[in-house]
């Protein structure tokens, strides 16, 4: 391999890019997670509260 055809494959820049849309798709799903696990605790105390 020369180094033209190294500086030609993409391979690597689509590697990385498909890491950097999988981490975003983690933390938004760790987000909604978080806040909806909050919004469930709340209902939740809501309820024993109505007991």
């Amino acid at each position: 391999m020369n180094l033209m055809h190294i500086l030609r494959d993409r391979k690597g820049a689509t590697m990385a890019e498909y890491a950097v849309i999988a981490a975003v798709l983690i933390l938004v799903a760790i987000v909604a997670f978080t806040s909806l696990g909050t919004t469930i605790v709340a209902k939740i105390g809501d309820l024993v509260a109505g007991m």
